[in-house]
């Protein structure tokens, strides 16, 4: 092995790695591997890009348009309202008839938009019928990928083994030549799953599909809705919902306003409040009632001469998380900080701007500074700590760290008076630190959360004070004591369920940064995650693909919200508009595609982008839908790692492997050879994209055939094929991961049902490959 190779396979390697973690964006780590392929010379320049234009990339682009033009024409409903209205509800036949749809949709686009096109018809089914939807989402998840094996444009790894071939010069493969074994794999996907599989699915009751009470009651609100009343002549009395930033206060929604026995459903920012309304909210209860007891207190700024009483032993320190500081990655929280050193931290600089809010659950990073006090040895240890470096320290470091530090007054009829320092959860509820105790002049930084909190004490607190301001300035409110018994939808108002589709915008977001209220005219009541129902701090949470989401709020929004292309509406409601008038076009060009291709008058991707240019000539899509359904990180993951192989080839690093696979497998049959290759590229694609490991074992493909004499095209196919056979774990397809949050699966459901299938639809493919395309 020569340095080239080494070099080059360190790179790979290092690659598929951060494909596995996610560390970096898939696609950023394809551009960083392709600009280290062209600055160390592996690939000339001229050859750098050549994937853009390679014709795999423009085949799954086009393939993405005409798979939309038949959702937005209304053909995919179609199918799903079929479904609906005449299945029953025996579940073994819901099984078997869903996952040959999801086939058929998936053969001729995207895996991931059949399976969300189905998802909402699934919803209803599963609820109409009384079939836990944990039965139906995975099955049709499952479906939507091995119908994707069934032609050549149904899935990326096909598309790139065809044109893999291609671009060595040999022919590549037709349209329909993994037909044979593609619905080979889909029939004993379903016999599997309508026998073995089932037994082995989770029986587990989750909420989607259900509207209204029954949702309400799936994301457990019954016991998270409560009433408050705002007392006459309150300080709220004419000032505007928004105003009062009772969200930010209180950390709940507010569902609805009850006023001379009338009520307003989810009521605008705009909605004016009056002394003696009662609002029915949504939140923890006892989170409430603790955060009632901050009312009443004086919040000051520390001053300058209270600071030095503290004691003569008592100073402050700013310390820098140094390059490759083994804390970086890492929240106070999790090192257990306060408990460890005795400080207390009172920000977080970070790129010029302090950090004050929620000190304890920020994520340190290289370079961030510590603003912390304590007592003269607690600061000295601390300074000693290898994975810190020193700024400042002493009396001018305490100055400094005054402006963020708060006193909070205990007047004699608080209702903090009594409680002890953890019974005030003042850190979990209102984001801040308690620092110290002033009492009787005398003031101790090390408190412990036994503490009794007495009348007349001052609370030296770090951190933004910004709800307990907002506590407040919001005035006396109080809890009802009737149990509300008030509907959160009418006739005007819904409340539905909503996933984060794929390609989504919201996701890596969270509500409070995608100002979700206005932008959607919804508000989010509770979060699904992982089996989950989150209540509180939803603001906060960042979106992920695949969460769920209850939305309340005018019916006339849920409408527009059934066409984002950001959000799938699950649960049952009118069909958003569709151009029914435009879809004999999208038929139409689905199927001048498979005559071009079929009857040899064009290659594949001419074809495909033909089909795309007429349905959006047609009307049956707008050049902005068709750029919405582009799935352009995968179109960019591909073309950028496409000259992987190349490289692989030139340096000798392909054949080096093919030699070692040709050694070690070669002696024992073509037969062995096919599955050491079939069962590499299916570990691979369990977390890696299936795309990346079909470019990655192409050249090892072809070096191995050249090398024991056998013909490519089994091989190639069985790589390509294995790709997709990605049933083991949720993160292997993201049509697993879309239906995870709507099916109410953990991780260990997709290892339990989908690793006997990988086994069984492996083996079907070393025996039957070789059928079709004999060695």
């Amino acid at each position: 092995m020569t340095w080239e190779i080494g070099l080059l396979l360190a790179v790979v390697v290092a690659m598929v790695y951060l494909f596995l973690t996610e560390k970096l964006p898939v696609d950023l780590t394809a551009f960083l591997g392709l600009i280290f392929l062209v600055l160390g010379g592996y690939v000339l320049p001229d050859e750098a890009f050549t994937g853009f234009a390679s014709p795999a990339v423009i085949t799954m682009l086009s393939i993405f348009i005409v798979g939309a033009s038949l959702l937005h024409t209304g053909v995919a409903d179609v199918v799903g309202g079929w479904i609906h209205r005449w299945l029953g509800n025996r579940e073994l036949l819901l099984i078997v008839t869903l996952m040959v749809t999801a086939g058929v949709l998936s053969a001729f686009m995207n895996n991931i938009a059949a399976t969300a096109v189905l998802m909402p018809a699934v919803a209803a089914v599963a609820r109409r019928a009384g079939i836990p939807s944990s039965r139906l989402f995975m099955p049709l998840a499952f479906g939507a990928i091995l119908g994707g094996t069934t032609t050549l444009v149904g899935t990326p790894p096909n598309i790139l083994a065809a044109a893999m071939l291609k671009e060595r010069g040999l022919e590549p493969f037709t349209l329909f030549d993994f037909t044979p074994v593609g619905v080979a794999l889909l029939v004993l996907g379903v016999v599997y799953m309508a026998t073995i599989g089932r037994r082995l699915l989770p029986d587990r009751e989750v909420h989607t599909g259900r509207a209204g009470a029954d949702l309400a009651q799936a994301y457990q609100l019954d016991k998270q809705l409560f009433s408050i009343r705002i007392p006459e002549n309150s300080r709220m009395d004419g000032l505007t919902l928004g105003e009062v930033r009772l969200g930010t206060a209180l950390s709940v929604q507010v569902a609805a306003i009850l006023r001379d026995g009338k009520r307003q459903l989810a009521p605008r920012a705009d909605a004016i409040l009056k002394g003696g309304d009662v609002l029915l909210v949504e939140g923890e209860l006892s989170d409430l009632e603790e955060l009632l007891r901050v009312q009443g207190v004086e919040v000051a700024k520390a001053g300058a001469g209270q600071l030095p009483r503290l004691s003569r032993g008592v100073s402050g320190i700013r310390l820098a998380l140094p390059p490759r500081s083994a804390m970086a990655g890492q929240t106070l929280k999790q090192m257990s900080f306060r408990s460890r050193f005795g400080v207390v931290v009172v920000g977080i600089q970070r790129e010029g701007e302090v950090l004050r809010d929620s000190l304890a659950d920020q994520v340190l990073r290289e370079g961030d500074e510590i603003l912390a006090v304590g007592t003269r040895e607690q600061i000295r240890e601390l300074a000693a700590h290898p994975e810190l470096v020193v700024r400042e320290s002493g009396l001018a470091a305490v100055r400094q760290l005054q402006e963020h530090l708060y006193l909070i007054q205990i007047p004699p009829d608080s209702r903090l008076a009594g409680a002890t320092v953890g019974e005030s959860r003042m850190g979990e509820l209102v984001g801040v630190t308690v620092g110290g105790l002033i009492r009787a002049g005398r003031t101790r930084l090390a408190v412990s959360p036994e503490e009794v909190i007495r009348a007349g004490d001052q609370l030296l607190i770090a951190g933004e004070p910004d709800r307990i301001v907002s506590l407040l300035e919001m005035g006396e409110i109080r809890l009802d004591e009737q149990e509300p018994e008030v509907p959160i939808e009418s006739g005007e108002i819904g409340v539905v369920e909503a996933v984060v589709a794929p390609r989504s915008a919201v996701a890596g977001k969270t509500l409070r940064q995608l100002h979700f209220r206005e932008r959607f005219g919804l508000q989010v009541l509770a979060l699904w995650r992982e089996g989950e129902a989150l209540h509180v701090q939803l603001a906060e949470r960042v979106l992920r693909f695949g969460d769920a989401l209850l939305l309340q709020g005018p019916r006339a929004k849920i409408q527009e919200l059934m066409s984002s292309p950001d959000l799938i509406v699950l649960t049952p409601t009118e069909l958003s508009a569709r151009r029914l008038d435009k879809a004999w076009f999208a038929l139409a060009g689905l199927g001048l595609m498979v005559g071009l291709v079929v009857t040899g008058f064009q290659p594949i991707h001419v074809a495909a982008f033909t089909a795309a240019s007429l349905v959006v000539l047609a009307g049956a899509l707008t050049m902005e839908e068709a750029y919405q359904a582009i799935e352009w990180r995968a179109i960019f993951l591909v073309a950028a790692i496409l000259p992987l192989g190349i490289a692989m080839e030139r340096t000798g690093a392909a054949p080096l492997l093919a030699g070692n696979v040709a050694t070690l497998a070669g002696p024992m049959g073509p037969y062995v050879v096919l599955a050491a290759l079939v069962v590499l590229s299916s570990v691979l694609s369990q977390g890696l994209d299936g795309a990346p490991a079909v470019v990655l074992l192409t050249p090892v493909v072809l070096q191995t055939a050249q090398s024991l004499g056998l013909s490519p095209y089994p091989l190639m196919m069985g790589v390509g094929l294995a790709a997709s056979a990605a049933f083991m774990t949720p993160f292997s397809h993201k049509a697993n991961l879309l239906v995870m949050s709507a099916g109410g699966y953990r991780s260990s459901d997709y290892v339990r049902v989908g690793t006997p299938l990988t086994i069984v639809l492996l083996a079907l493919l070393v025996f039957l490959v070789p059928v079709f395309f004999p060695f």
